[in-house]
């Protein structure tokens, strides 16, 4: 049977979320906009799981939204928060570690007039928070940081970012994908102004994104004329899908501790089964423990990823939305890594079904593969 180790890239879905999806689908299927019997009915389930996932995320349901993907989900809250700002403000702080989707996004702001500042990491991937607060200036329009970084599971400190933001009211966009239903997840005790989540790596469906913008905040439309969700995105809603990926939430938050204390067991195993020479990147006291980034002495990535898949063993060389495009890379530099080191960089992301036999898999492929080299 295969082994996979690459639930940073997606997650097979919980039984629960299948289960909804199909019932909702069968006996929910109105258009949330029309005003007969069956588009209420589907209205009053879209708002249910709006004010489910405030709950769960301990915000305001109403300003819960849906997307196509947590990609555009980034995107669309972005722009919708400096569409909004009406101020002359043209800089945005961000860091070289943030998902595809929000890089992409804001190389496209810069091409627009903005000027987009990026924060220094230490070697952990943490941010400097002592040269984060000289950047905040009252020509700062926007601070666009990720609570745990794809890449190598990096944690934030949001709440110490959000907090010296506030003090000249700048508005905080905070990419939450990595996190929910894997650490603890209290928005607004991160004080955030707009969040952004995905519904199949915690066990729900692709081609749902979740988005929060606050409430009290004014943010205006991407694309001028857009009617539904308030006007945040185009389109009918897809509440089969969404259905799916609320009840795959509710569940990954309620087991979320105890499957936690289980990756971090994991971790644990890993770094002290792994060869001398192949290091792990990050602070285990900093990170998430469901993200494994590591360093290979001998070959690269591309190689090792194959020779695993080779032997039916799932695992990765960086964020699957942008492979073969360096974001891998562009997260090595950022902590320091050369060029040619960073190509020998490799992902295992696990999850509650992972076993410590799996992981001794992957390492046996990893020591049989440096006996090689070192044997040439």
């Amino acid at each position: 049977m295969a082994i996979y180790l690459d639930y940073a890239a997606t997650a097979p879905m919980r039984e629960s979320a299948s289960e909804a999806y199909v019932t909702a689908a069968r006996e929910v299927f109105g258009n949330t906009q029309s005003l007969h019997d069956n588009g209420s009915d589907a209205l009053m389930l879209y708002e249910s799981c709006r004010r489910m996932w405030g709950g769960l995320l301990n915000v305001r349901g109403e300003g819960m939204y849906f997307t196509g993907n947590a990609s555009e989900g980034n995107q669309l809250a972005i722009r919708s928060l400096l569409r909004g700002s009406k101020g002359s403000n043209r800089e945005i702080i961000t860091t070289q570690l943030e998902h595809a989707s929000v890089l992409t996004t804001l190389h496209e702001l810069e091409k627009e007039g903005y000027r987009i500042r990026y924060v220094p990491v230490d070697r952990d991937g943490v941010l400097e928070l002592e040269e984060y607060k000289k950047m905040i200036t009252d020509q700062t329009a926007l601070v666009v940081i990720q609570l745990v970084n794809s890449e190598m599971g990096a944690i934030q400190p949001i709440a110490k970012c959000t907090a010296i933001a506030k003090m000249t009211a700048v508005p905080f966009h905070c990419d939450i994908v990595q996190a929910v239903g894997k650490i603890p997840v209290d928005l607004a005790s991160l004080g955030v102004t707009s969040a952004v989540c995905s519904g199949h790596k915690i066990g729900g469906p692709k081609g749902v994104g979740i988005v929060w913008l606050d409430p009290s905040i004014h943010w205006e439309s991407t694309y001028e004329g857009t009617t539904h969700q308030q006007g945040f995105r185009a389109g009918t809603i897809d509440v089969p899908a969404i259905v799916s990926a609320t009840i795959a939430a509710k569940e990954a938050i309620s087991e979320q501790k105890q499957v936690f204390q289980h990756a971090e067991n994991l971790q644990s195993y890993l770094q002290e089964h792994l060869p001398e020479d192949v290091r792990m990147i990050g602070n285990s006291a900093k990170k998430s423990p469901f993200i494994l980034g590591v360093l290979l002495p001998h070959v690269e990535g591309q190689w090792m990823m194959l020779e695993c898949n080779r032997h039916q063993v799932a695992i990765s060389t960086g964020t699957a939305c942008k492979i073969g495009a360096g974001e891998a890379m562009s997260a090595m530099s950022a902590i320091g890594i050369a060029q040619d080191a960073a190509r020998k960089f490799i992902r295992i992301s696990i999850s509650k079904n992972t076993t410590k036999q799996e992981l001794e898999a992957f390492l046996q492929i990893l020591r049989n593969s440096m006996s090689k080299t070192t044997t040439r």
